[in-house]
């Protein structure tokens, strides 16, 4: 991961007209030339803003690689599609009292395509076939 390059530019997830849930190659020789590890023992949980540069290797064991995406955002803060795996507590307020305002910040960015499978690593390899 790339500490503090959450609060940089927003940088598009496309790539040739295709989404891909990456950034450019650009941005990754520009931007992460030093990364920093996090790294825990099994069941560690990691904990980052969603618009930190990040990525992960490969799992090249054959025991499954678990991932869990839990989103917190403030309530005025509204998503910008629907969650491809709904869950009972989408939605749910944890804290604080409902505003009825949305948040709003001067960006541009192009909309994901929603997955047609249940695995992100999937759209990313591009084998997702509304990824194409």
């Amino acid at each position: 991961m790339v500490p503090a390059s959450h609060k940089g530019p927003l940088w598009s997830h496309w790539q040739e007209e295709r989404f891909t849930g990456a950034v450019d190659n650009d941005v990754v020789e520009a931007h992460c030339q030093q990364p920093q590890a996090c790294f825990g023992p099994s069941g560690s949980v990691c904990f980052m803003h969603t618009r930190l540069l990040h990525a992960s290797s490969p799992n090249e064991t054959p025991l499954p690689r678990t991932l869990f995406i839990s989103v917190y955002a403030a309530e005025d803060a509204l998503p910008f599609g629907e969650n491809p795996l709904p869950s009972a507590h989408a939605g749910q307020l944890v804290a604080g009292e409902e505003s009825g305002l949305v948040r709003s910040t001067v960006n541009q960015l192009r909309l994901p395509q929603k997955p047609r499978g249940a695995s992100f690593f999937v759209q990313q390899a591009g084998a997702d076939s509304a990824s194409m």
